[in-house]
């Protein structure tokens, strides 16, 4: 068992309060599950952004594909994709951003893991669960 004192507590315990301010203001909600549509059919993907406009500033929100090392790569293709964003303002400086990203077609390629990532001026970044889509050949008949 490691036993901190001195320095390395304050250090520690500063760091973690820092870590849990800084994302205080930015908060991405979405329940993770798995969704599995047919081959050929859209798919909806959702996520709500919750900040502190002054603390933030200009949000940025958008869903991504996370690739194998977590590489990520955000869905705005609009040949394959299209996103609405809905913004509503709440108490005093919130705002709350709806993202919903519709694959359009699902294919094969759409297999995989998918995330919702909220992103503030100052690079301060927030992040969902996992959502996993499995896609479904259609059965013939």
């Amino acid at each position: 068992m490691v036993v901190f004192t001195g320095p390395t507590l304050l250090l520690l315990v500063t760091l973690s309060l820092l870590s849990a301010d800084e994302t205080e203001y930015l908060v991405v909600r979405y329940p993770q599950r798995t969704i599995e549509p047919y081959r050929g059919s859209s798919a909806k993907l959702s996520c709500e952004a919750n900040y502190d406009f002054i603390k933030c500033g200009v949000v940025h929100v958008v869903w991504h594909k996370v690739e194998e090392q977590e590489k990520s790569n955000e869905l705005t293709d609009p040949d394959q994709y299209l996103t609405t964003v809905n913004e509503t303002i709440s108490d005093y400086n919130w705002r709350r951003r709806e993202v919903v990203t519709e694959i359009m077609s699902v294919a094969r390629r759409d297999d995989g893991r998918y995330q919702c990532k909220a992103t503030c001026d100052s690079g301060v970044q927030a992040m969902g669960h996992f959502i996993t889509i499995k896609v479904i050949s259609r059965p013939y008949p």
